[in-house]
């Protein structure tokens, strides 16, 4: 059963809602289970931060940490740079929000400075947008 979100007395929302999540696939992966994956979360005890946790599978390793939401779309940007030169390489990266589609693009398409400003700008839309989940009937 879904529970409904419960609310401070200033009306913001107590939960920490995932705003958006990167999976990060490799060439040879069988599934999201192998992805690794950053999550952004909005955090209403810490404004104009990020609760960012990245898990990475392969190595059973995670890490969650904070950052104001200029050097969340930064780390992310930078993350995103990186893929091409990676020895072993990714192969795909998924961008899913609460508020789009759900994109796929291949790491050759992250070459483009374009497309890696379209999704940092997605990413950070995601978290600035103030939207909040309903209970479902």
């Amino acid at each position: 059963m879904t529970r409904g979100v419960q609310f401070k007395h200033d009306g913001r929302a107590i939960d920490k809602m995932l705003k958006a999540t990167i999976y990060i696939q490799r060439k040879d992966g069988t599934g999201k289970k192998d992805d690794d994956v950053i999550d952004f979360y909005e955090d209403d005890d810490y404004q104009e931060m990020v609760r960012i946790k990245y898990s990475t599978p392969e190595l059973e390793r995670n890490a969650t940490f904070y950052l104001p939401i200029p050097r969340a779309i930064n780390y992310l940007g930078d993350i995103l740079k990186t893929f091409r030169h990676d020895a072993d390489p990714f192969e795909y990266v998924q961008v899913s929000t609460q508020i789009h589609p759900s994109v796929l693009y291949h790491v050759s398409d992250l070459d483009s400075t374009e497309i890696r400003h379209l999704i940092e700008d997605t990413v950070e839309a995601a978290i600035r947008r103030p939207v909040r989940r309903v209970k479902k009937d």
